[in-house]
């Protein structure tokens, strides 16, 4: 696998077919991806980005196995990029199959590849859906978290009680349910604390427990990209009003809070995904 390009491998796994999946039978889950591809450093240097692939597809496949269907959008209804750092089999606990069968699902999967637009999917009504689910990877910084629809559905999960997953980076887009998300996002890379948080007055998720990526596992890696974060994710939600939980570096951490559930790293994938499927179950049938 090493000595093959990711072009290469991408063509191999369309040929051979899609990955196999369970007929959904449960009900929808809609899947919320950023748009983006690339982002802006505080020196404003851009570097690429997209989803984390075992964030998108480790959970992805355990909602399908479990009898759900995904349904994926995106802001402006392309299909989402995997960041290419992502493509190592070392987030998928060393097992290299693990990680071709990744790669196979996203390439293959009809709503990855052309997903729904977001704001159609909430004009169309999210009562058909069970849950929300937004994957991580450094993208959901830079469109996901001011994006006015993704707030609208943010919102309706949050007052349906209906289970609300994000994973890694993907939590700091709770915060595009504030009042004007892009003059927040604004104050934050400005370094402009306080109107940051007089922008978060009211905000849904004030007081919720949630973890995300740490800025002790955030600050590490970059030097690997060549400059600073424009901001650090948890330092965003604890602007806005959460009550920040975070586990040791690399490790699954997941925190349940009512609707929300949250994981801190890449490695959370599995036991948020059961998280997720765990509150599904425990929800009385609607």
């Amino acid at each position: 696998m090493k000595s093959m390009t990711f072009a290469a491998l991408a063509v191999a796994l369309i040929l051979s077919g899609p990955a196999n999946a369970a007929d959904a039978a449960r009900g929808r889950i809609l899947l919320v991806a950023s748009s983006v591809n690339a982002m802006t450093l505080k020196d404003g240097r851009k570097i690429p980005t997209g989803y984390f692939l075992n964030e998108l597809a480790v959970p992805a496949q355990a909602f399908i196995r479990a009898g759900y269907d995904v349904v994926v959008a995106t802001p402006d209804g392309n299909a989402p990029a995997v960041d290419a750092i992502s493509l190592t089999p070392e987030l998928f606990r060393g097992d290299e199959a693990a990680l071709t069968n990744a790669l196979k699902f996203v390439l293959t999967n009809p709503s990855i590849q052309k997903p729904q637009r977001l704001d159609a999917v909430v004009k169309g009504g999210l009562d058909k859906f069970a849950a929300i689910y937004v994957p991580g990877g450094r993208a959901p910084m830079v469109d996901l978290m001011e994006d006015r629809s993704l707030g609208a559905a943010l919102n309706y999960f949050h007052k349906a009680g209906k289970p609300t997953a994000m994973l890694c980076h993907a939590p700091v887009a709770f915060v595009a349910t504030v009042k004007d998300p892009k003059a927040f996002r604004q104050a934050l890379v400005q370094g402009d604390t306080a109107r940051a948080k007089a922008l978060a007055s009211g905000w849904s998720y004030a007081g919720y427990k949630m973890t995300l990526l740490s800025t002790a596992e955030e600050m590490p890696k970059e030097e690997a990209l060549g400059g600073k974060m424009p901001f650090y994710i948890e330092d965003v939600v604890r602007v806005a009003g959460a009550e920040v939980s975070v586990g040791p570096p690399a490790r699954p951490f997941v925190v349940v809070d009512r609707e929300l559930i949250t994981g801190q790293n890449p490695a959370s994938d599995h036991e948020l995904s059961d998280a997720v499927l765990a509150a599904l179950k425990a929800r009385p049938s609607r």
